[in-house]
C-alpha cells in the first residue's frame, strides 16, 4: 500500500478550497469561553470536594460545545490537530496543562494548601480560551496558504 499524506483533516466533500474552508474553519466566541469555563469548573469542583459531580457535568459540557461547534461551523475535523502549526501549539499547551494539574493537585492533597487546584483551573481555564483562539488562528494561516 502507498503510504499518502491527506494533509490537513478538513471536510472538503463539498468541493470548497481549503482557503474557503479557512475562513468558516474558525469556532465561535462561545466554544472556547465556554470550554474554558468547563474545564475550570472541574477542577473547582476537585477543590470543594464534588468532583463526582462537577467533573461529569464539566465533561458533558464540553461534549455539547464540540457538538455544537461542529453543527455552527458545517465543517467537521480535529481543530487541535489539523495542521502542523496547530499540532505544535496543542502539544505545548497539553504539556503545561498537565503540569498545572500536577502541580495544583500536589499542593492541595499532598502540601496541604487549600484551593491549589482551583487555581490551577482558572489558569488552565485562561489558557485553554487563549490557546483556543491561537489555534484557530494557526489553523487557519496553514488553509490560506495550503495548495
Amino acid at each position: 500500500m502507498e503510504n499518502v499524506n491527506p494533509g490537513p483533516r478538513v471536510n472538503l466533500d463539498n468541493g470548497e478550497s481549503s482557503a474557503g474552508t479557512a475562513e468558516r474553519i474558525v469556532g465561535p466566541w462561545w466554544y472556547h469561553v465556554g470550554l474554558g469555563a468547563s474545564l475550570t469548573f472541574a477542577f473547582v469542583s476537585m477543590s470543594l470536594r464534588f468532583a463526582g459531580f462537577g467533573v461529569p457535568i464539566a465533561l458533558l459540557v464540553a461534549l455539547a460545545l464540540n457538538r455544537a461547534r461542529r453543527r455552527a461551523t458545517g465543517v467537521s475535523r480535529d481543530r487541535y490537530t489539523a495542521t502542523p502549526g496547530s499540532r505544535r501549539l496543542s502539544g505545548v499547551f497539553g504539556l503545561i496543562f498537565v503540569g498545572l494539574a500536577a502541580l495544583g493537585m500536589y499542593l492541595e492533597w499532598g502540601a496541604g494548601v487549600r484551593f491549589a487546584i482551583a487555581g490551577a483551573g482558572v489558569l488552565i481555564g485562561v489558557g485553554t480560551i487563549v490557546m483556543g483562539y491561537r489555534v484557530d488562528d494557526a489553523v487557519r494561516r496553514e488553509l490560506r496558504t495550503a495548495r
